[in-house]
This record gives C-alpha cells, sequence and structure tokens, in this order.
C-alpha cells in the first residue's frame, strides 16, 4: 500500500484514514505523501458483538472510524476512496457520493476453502460460511473490486474488476555480491496467520527429517508475539521448534540480512490465498526458491524462477540439489532477480493502478 500511495502522491492528493492500536504522530513518510493523515484507534476484539457477519468485520466496525470517514468525504470531497481488505468494504456507503474501488488482498473464503481441505474444524467451517456471504455481498456495494492475481479475479463475477498484481521494491530489496551461508535456509512467515504454521509444521514433519545428512540449518521468522500465536493455534498446526541447528526470531525490522545470509529461500505452504510478498521479496533478492504451489499461489511463476514442488520427498530432493550445486542455485538466483524486474516493479504496477483510477473516476 505505502509503495502504491508514494507513486500516486506525484500525481493525486492522498487523504489516509486508518486505524492504529497506539494512535500517534504519523510518520514523517507518510505525511509527505498525503495533505492528511487521520488516525483512529482500533479497540480490539474483546469488544466485538456476536452476529452473522466474521469477526475480523465485527472487530474493525467502529463508530469512530465511520464518523471520521464521513466527515472527511465532507472536507475534501474526494474524485475516488480506495478501501483496503475485504473488512473495510462495511464502510462503502459512508463514502457516497464517492466511487469506491475495494481492494481484495486474498479472497478470504477461499483460503478457508482451502484450510478445510487439510482438517474439518467447526469454526473455520462457521468462518467460511460468514466470510463467503459477506464477501460476495460486499462485492455489489462498491464500484470496483481490485485482485492481487488473475486467479482470484475468476472466482469474482462480473466485469467491474482490475488485476493489480502485488510487487516488490527493487531498490531496497537487491542482490547483493556476498556468497550465503553454505546449507542455511530460511522461512518467513508470520505465525498469527495460519498457513505459515500448518506450512512449517509440513517442512519439519515430513521434508526436515530427510535432510539430515547434509546438516543444514533453518532460520525461521515468525513475526510479532509468534510464542503466543504457537501456543493458540496448537490444536491445528503442532510445530516443534526445540530441535538442532533451527534458529528462530520473532519480529524483524529488516529482513534484508536474513535473506542475504540464506542459500535458499522456502514457501512450503498448504493453503495461500492472494499472493506471497515474501517470495516477490527473495526473487528480487535474487534467491533460489523452492516452494509448494500455494506458496507461489497466483503469481504465475515460470519453471525457471523457481522449483516448485507438489509432495515432501520432491522438496527434499529440490533443496538437496541446490545445496549440492551452487551452479543451479545461482541460476536460479539470476532468473528470479530478472523475473522481479520485468513482471512485480511498483513502477511498473502504479501505471496501472492510475489507468484503474482514471476508469473508476472518470
Amino acid at each position: 500500500m505505502f509503495n502504491l500511495m508514494r507513486r500516486a502522491a506525484e500525481d493525486y492528493d492522498q487523504t489516509l484514514i486508518c486505524f492504529s492500536s497506539n494512535p500517534e504522530t504519523p510518520p514523517a513518510e507518510l505525511l509527505d505523501i498525503c495533505v492528511e493523515v487521520v488516525v483512529v484507534k482500533l479497540t480490539g476484539s474483546h469488544s466485538r458483538p456476536s452476529t452473522d457477519r466474521p469477526d475480523v468485520v465485527e472487530e474493525f466496525d467502529s463508530p469512530a472510524f465511520h464518523a471520521a470517514l464521513r466527515q472527511t468525504i465532507r472536507k475534501w470531497r474526494p474524485t475516488l476512496v480506495q478501501l483496503e481488505f475485504t473488512q473495510m468494504a462495511q464502510y462503502a456507503a459512508d463514502c457516497a457520493p464517492a466511487p469506491t474501488a475495494l481492494v481484495e488482498h486474498d479472497i478470504t473464503y477461499d483460503l478457508y476453502e482451502q484450510l478445510l481441505t487439510l482438517g474439518e474444524d467447526w469454526d473455520l467451517r462457521r468462518q467460511l460460511e460468514r466470510w463467503r456471504r459477506f464477501e460476495t455481498s460486499a462485492w455489489n456495494t462498491v464500484d470496483r473490486v481490485v485482485t492481487m492475481s488473475e486467479k482470484d479475479r475468476r472466482l469474482i463475477a462480473g466485469p467491474q474488476v482490475t488485476t493489480l498484481s502485488n510487487g516488490v521494491d527493487l531498490e531496497r530489496f537487491r542482490p547483493r555480491l556476498i556468497e550465503p551461508m553454505p546449507a542455511n535456509i530460511l522461512f518467513v512467515g508470520s505465525f498469527a496467520h495460519l498457513p505459515n504454521l500448518l506450512g512449517l509444521e509440513f517442512f519439519l514433519n515430513q521434508v526436515w527429517p530427510l535432510l539430515d545428512d547434509l546438516a543444514p540449518t533453518l532460520h525461521v521468522i515468525a513475526g510479532l508475539r509468534h510464542e503466543y500465536f504457537l501456543q493458540l493455534h496448537k490444536s491445528r498446526a503442532d510445530v516443534d521448534l526445540r530441535r538442532p541447528r533451527i534458529a528462530v526470531e520473532g519480529f524483524v525490522a529488516d529482513v534484508r540480512p536474513a535473506y542475504e545470509r540464506a542459500a535458499i529461500v522456502i514457501a512450503p505452504l498448504l493453503a495461500s490465498a492472494g499472493t506471497n510478498i515474501k517470495v516477490l521479496e527473495a526473487m528480487a533478492m535474487g534467491k533460489a526458491i523452492v516452494s509448494t504451489p500455494a506458496g507461489v499461489n497466483g503469481l504465475d511463476l515460470d519453471p525457471g524462477d523457481a522449483i516448485i514442488t507438489d509432495s515432501a520427498e520432491k522438496m527434499a530432493a529440490a533443496i538437496r540439489e541446490l545445496i549440492q550445486s551452487p551452479s543451479r542455485r545461482r541460476d536460479l538466483e539470476l532468473r528470479a532477480r530478472q523475473t522481479a524486474e520485468r513482471r512485480f516493479d511498483w513502477n511498473v504496477i502504479a501505471s496501472r493502478q492510475k489507468e484503474m483510477y482514471q476508469l473508476v473516476a472518470g
């Protein structure tokens, strides 16, 4: 969002209305690209009512946000209002008379359907039905729906859909002319997101033992409060990180040093919606990537961009090959960076967003 806003600021005046758990003075980087920033305190999930809407939708239903949005609409009379994430579709009516664009970072009910194929769960089933009703209804309350991939676009009926893929900052994420640590494998994924834990569980239980003779090391970047989420999701994903040669970090402000040290980046996800920015970052850093099909969901990568495997045995064999053959690894690294430059440059995506703005705003 920031990368596209930064580029849109060259052509448009932008007002940002956003939630924050700790309202404070917005950072200078946002103030530089916005004519106004309005911050509304997010009260948290403890006060949400019990309704037939998804829990996340209730969590983000704020009287203060409704009021701030309506006031901002009256003040600025915007040409277009962009609503980021599915749950924000509930604010579409407050944006009148401005046309609206809803950015679907993923199709949420699609993710729940994928998760249920891995194992039945009553709460997931309940949330799936709520998301399906809310999400499909939301698409009819806005003037344009924006998806991250053609796969997601095909799930939405009607012509009012635009695909704007995720991108990566090619200047910030770029290859360094240093050799990675031999046999160092990197996994990046917040434990707050259940699919990341399910993917890591699959890797540790089914792939990792097949590599034991190579004595690789695994670096896991698990995000904020990872211990809490590890326990919260234990009934669905039992991830044992107390093993030799595994290092775990929580939140990391700058992931680039971790990418630089890694010989191989893995994305062993079993379920995934939208597109994984961590894969794009790894490609921009010129990293060899080994993934499941779900890990590169929606990116439409060619075979030479990454190694895509559909079983534990094939994933272990691919990692083994890259560890034992540095030349093969370097071929993948070069191809990954070239594809990132060609397809996922924010400047290219921003130009497509501008076309969408002109189409919707008239």
